[in-house]
């Protein structure tokens, strides 16, 4: 605990603050924590919740049922036997990708692959049938539940050597598919999906709870969750937007607040996650000046900006708090018209991305119901649904190859700005749509500053930004 204790004075003395004295610290389990952040920002009284990830103290799958803020434990698979996240980690390296870039690129990669004999030794690991958990993956030997984090990855190491034997797939992600490549990725993502939805409808038949909340790193597989969306197994559901070890802090915190110090969290769902540092306007337009851009302030007027997208350009769009977890929503963005076809292509290479990386549209939430089939309102970027009929043809550069997409459905009172671009749009072309991508270049995490925007604009091909209310041209 003192070290604990050292570690907080050292963050708060380089925020330059002032440390307390006396800091209390108080513990809070990793999979209580995930926990905790789905359930107190659903809006939910009671709920199962779902905490998928790699691995946390020494579990990586928990089952909890949650009445009225009480949390219970139903169950609890240990890291050696249910960890999805580390199986998807250890295949996402055989084709080429390491733990924590991979599963995201993964994910897009598996649509292009097909079933054969890589799902099928992969799914000879798995056992839906056993008697003391959910699910888990049997693999030869006897393992200790309580060890170190090295260990836990063995029997994972394991299976993938077992499924893709030797070395990595030889290939480039940048350059053409390979066979093996696209297949392992289908068959981790399918299995994924399939352990996933054993495990929701397992929580429902054994809680009887008609909610579902889900954290964890796994939460962020939107494919998989839209399994479960369309499954109806549960009535309602909650994914934490940081559902990945960045959302442990938030929900310790809330944890603690009802737990420890006696507050009351407010029943509310979360909807909105612009937490990031705030920028005035004077701190920006010193930036630009500085700059000596010709630049000129058009402040909330959206039309120039909507009049260049139409014309087929693509504009970097910075505005406002940097959203909390890995999606851009709306204030570090970079967009385009999701109508043209090649703007996929074209996008891809600006952000240095490999040529097959599926993009994400961002809609009018009143227009959804025309672009996907039975939506719901979601705000996140987490949860994918299938595009209706001939809409593929409509936004083809926002349509995936299995028909799908990750869209952040977006109203006027969430983000007003952001809102009024995309009517905007569809006030010119009739489609309430547009791409949206996180503004970063390869390699680099999203802009935080004004004058990492202006870096990564200048750097990057794009024709113009939008800097909370500047208009900048190339």
């Amino acid at each position: 605990m003192e070290l604990a204790r050292r570690f907080i004075r050292f963050i708060i003395h380089s925020m330059g603050e002032n440390a307390p004295e006396g800091i209390r610290i108080i513990s809070v389990p990793h999979h209580l924590a995930h926990a905790a952040s789905a359930y107190y920002f659903s809006s939910f009284n009671n709920a199962v919740v779902l905490t998928v990830d790699g691995t946390g103290e020494f579990e990586a799958t928990a089952v909890w049922r949650v009445k009225n803020s009480e949390f219970e434990k139903v169950a609890s698979i240990p890291t050696v036997y249910g960890s999805l996240g580390a199986l998807y980690e250890n295949i996402c390296v055989k084709i080429g990708y390491d733990n924590l870039e991979g599963p995201g690129k993964v994910m897009g990669l598996a649509p292009y692959g097909k079933a054969g004999k890589y799902y099928e030794k992969l799914k000879s690991f798995v056992r839906f049938d056993d008697k003391d958990y959910p699910f888990r993956f049997d693999v030869p030997g006897k393992w200790m539940i309580k060890n170190t984090f090295s260990y836990y990855s063995k029997p994972y190491y394991f299976i993938a050597d077992s499924v893709y034997p030797g070395g990595k797939v030889p290939w480039s992600p940048r350059g053409d598919l390979h066979p093996d490549a696209v297949d392992l990725a289908w068959a981790v993502q399918s299995l994924t999906e399939e352990v996933m939805l054993h495990l929701a409808r397992w929580a429902r038949e054994h809680t009887g709870e008609d909610k579902l909340g889900l954290a964890g790193g796994v939460a962020l597989n939107a494919k998989a969750n839209m399994f479960i969306h369309y499954s109806k197994t549960f009535n309602d559901m909650f994914i934490f937007p940081a559902a990945n070890d960045a959302g442990g802090p938030i929900g310790a915190a809330a944890w603690v607040y009802e737990h420890a110090l006696g507050g009351k969290m407010r029943r509310e769902r979360l909807r909105t996650v612009y937490l990031g540092p705030e920028y005035s306007d004077e701190e920006v337009k010193k930036v630009v000046e500085r700059g000596g851009w010709d630049a000129k302030y058009v402040g909330d007027d959206v039309n120039p900006v909507v009049d260049l997208v139409v014309k087929g350009h693509v504009v970097a769009w910075y505005q406002g708090r940097a959203e909390l977890g890995p999606r851009a929503l709306g204030n570090r963005s970079i967009i385009t018209d999701p109508r043209r076809r090649d703007m996929w292509g074209v996008v891809n290479r600006i952000k240095g991305r490999e040529w097959w990386g599926p993009l994400a549209p961002s809609l009018l939430e009143e227009d959804a119901d025309k672009y996907f089939t039975d939506p719901v309102p979601h705000q996140f970027m987490i949860l994918m649904f299938k595009y209706r009929d001939d809409m593929c043809e409509v936004v083809p550069a926002v349509c995936h190859v299995d028909q799908t997409a990750r869209p952040q459905t977006v109203s006027r009172d969430e983000n007003k700005t952001w809102y009024e671009l995309i009517k905007a749009f569809k006030d010119i072309t009739g489609e309430g749509i547009i791409l949206n991508t996180s503004f970063n270049l390869a390699g680099e995490p999203l802009v935080e500053t004004p004058i990492d925007a202006i870096k990564s604009f200048a750097l990057g091909g794009f024709k113009a930004i939008y800097l909370q209310g500047w208009l900048i041209q190339k």
